[in-house]
């Protein structure tokens, strides 16, 4: 075996590790899990989009999407919150948030997880529409496991 094939070998048997523990770790990256709450007076039809960051096109860089219709605000009443558990790897994101209802406008977010300070153990976005009619992307946590981000 000369050298040359030596580490021809040597740098595919590297790269084929670094394949395998990378499928590794994104199998077992947390999964975030979000929340839509309303606390306005009128319900709401939105389309929550997470895209990766850094991705050339929007199709290759979409990791969840999902249209959603969400109740108003009971007068004396629970505020009306859907959860959506486990909708994606926990990472960064853009947020993108297009309301379809009510002219409350569109929004667009960076989600980083915030791992300081936070015992939960699943990654979380919350999504709120204001009493004023306004999206806001309120608290993320995750675990303490900041590997992972």
């Amino acid at each position: 075996m000369s050298r040359r094939q030596m580490v021809a070998g040597a740098v595919a048997g590297l790269g084929g590790i670094g394949l395998v523990g990378n499928a590794v770790y994104q199998e077992h990256r947390p999964k975030l899990s979000l929340s839509v709450m309303n606390f306005h007076d009128q319900p709401h039809s939105v389309t929550v989009q997470l895209v990766r960051r850094g991705a050339d096109e929007w199709g290759e860089g979409l990791a969840w999407m999902e249209y959603i219709d969400i109740e108003a605000q009971p007068e004396d009443g629970d505020v009306p919150r859907l959860n959506f558990p486990a909708v994606a790897p926990a990472r960064p994101y853009i947020a993108r948030i297009e309301a379809l209802s009510h002219n409350i406008g569109d929004r667009e977010f960076t989600y980083l997880p915030d791992c300081s300070g936070y015992d939960s153990p699943t990654p979380s976005m919350y999504i709120v529409i204001s009493t004023d009619a306004e999206i806001k992307l309120k608290g993320t946590g995750c675990s303490d496991d900041s590997l992972w981000y």
